[in-house]
């Protein structure tokens, strides 16, 4: 009992690290609830009428929204459906999301809405289903409610039941690679959903094209961010490239001659790496997509720009370090890594700031030389000069 009771203590004090005081307390009074009222409760049909009302809550970053909307995107082709998102980045959730989503909500009310909906799915390296209200999905979409069946008769299978998410990260991410699956196929569940393509509709705001128009329009352009996700408020992420590098490379592509200009991408805060032509920062998203829609090239390590980038078809130069390639890497874009070194992601929790083997500068990122950027972006633009002279 001892030990039950200092595992329960575990895991409140990891929610309340990662999910913040006030979301722990209302998860926490959302299962009293549950337990209080019964199964019949939550079994109740609270929308009496001929479409079904769709919970979805995406988690992560903004490559995670991304990868998470090919989940919907697939549901939508099987059934009518009210879609409400559920989310902790809500300018990512409109970004990515305001095209298919009737309504965006904050996801701390999530907890205690959830079981109201018809299906209610929280995606992440997993799709947990939080609602189902299986007679009426039968008789709306036989389809999608065999599938959503599919995921709950073999849930013991499909999901790593470890609480500590670093550990359940890397198990995952061990399975997928012996079955040869990525971040966007490992959302397939087993053979509940397809995921046939990692492509998927990103809305497009008209006047932002009209600022990219007058500012950008005519220009020839790379794109380069020095930036990650703030996991931990002041840390840097040790998958960031050595800024330092990035001013090496900025030089040799000035000295190089290439008849382009650099622009960095970025937050408010971010910091200026010397020698680029032009810096967006603090702009909004839909700004951002026309930016990397028209680049000829965007340089980044592992993240949300890359992402999003990709899904307009630019060709991104991806620096790999802790993050592993065989997860997140796109086969059309040039991913560098060291072949010795990367790919620790999960093997401790302080994985995203701490290396692993102890280095004070992570070998495996830093081991990724300007000359090395250089000499593939060469091809890239001599690749792009070829196709406008075709």
């Amino acid at each position: 009992m001892r030990l039950f009771r200092r595992h329960l203590i575990s895991r409140m004090i990891l929610s309340i690290r990662s999910r913040g005081i006030k979301t722990t307390a209302v998860r926490a009074f959302s299962k009293v609830k549950r337990k209080l009222l019964g199964k019949r409760y939550y079994e109740q049909i609270f929308y009496n009428d001929s479409i079904i009302h769709l919970a979805f809550y995406p988690t992560g970053g903004l490559g995670d929204y991304i990868i998470s909307k090919s989940v919907l995107e697939e549901i939508l082709e099987m059934a009518d459906c009210k879609v409400t998102v559920f989310c902790d980045k809500p300018a990512f959730a409109k970004a990515i999301y305001r095209d298919v989503a009737s309504e965006i909500k904050a996801y701390e009310v999530y907890d205690s809405e959830f079981y109201k909906y018809d299906l209610a799915l929280n995606v992440e390296h997993f799709i947990h289903v939080d609602s189902f209200k299986e007679k009426k999905l039968c008789v709306l979409s036989q389809e999608l409610a065999k599938r959503i069946s599919y995921i709950c008769d073999n849930w013991d299978k499909l999901y790593v039941d470890i609480d500590r998410q670093c550990w359940r990260e890397r198990i995952q991410f061990e399975r997928c690679r012996i079955s040869r699956l990525d971040r966007w196929t490992e959302l397939r569940m087993g053979k509940a959903f397809d995921i046939a393509s990692k492509k998927v509709s990103i809305p497009m705001d008209k006047d932002a094209k009209s600022k990219w128009d007058k500012n950008l329009g005519n220009i020839r352009y790379i794109t380069i961010n020095y930036g990650a996700d703030a996991m931990v408020p002041g840390k840097k992420q040790l998958k960031l490239w050595n800024k330092e590098y990035y001013e090496e490379l900025i030089k040799l592509i000035h000295a190089a001659d290439m008849n382009i200009e650099i622009v960095q991408l970025g937050g408010k805060d971010s910091e200026k790496i010397k020698g680029v032509d032009r810096y967006i920062f603090g702009e909004s998203i839909e700004y951002a997509k026309y930016v990397l829609k028209g680049s000829l090239c965007h340089i980044d390590c592992e993240g949300g720009l890359v992402h999003l980038a990709t899904q307009f078809g630019t060709k991104c130069i991806v620096i790999f370090g802790p993050t592993p390639k065989h997860m997140y890497a796109y086969e059309q874009n040039i991913n560098l890594v060291n072949e010795e070194c990367n790919g620790c992601m999960g093997l401790h929790e302080d994985w995203a700031y701490e290396c692993y083997m102890g280095y004070k500068m992570a070998e495996c990122i830093n081991s990724i030389r300007a000359k090395r950027v250089l000499e593939e972006l060469e091809k890239v633009i001599h690749e792009n000069v070829k196709m406008l002279n075709k």
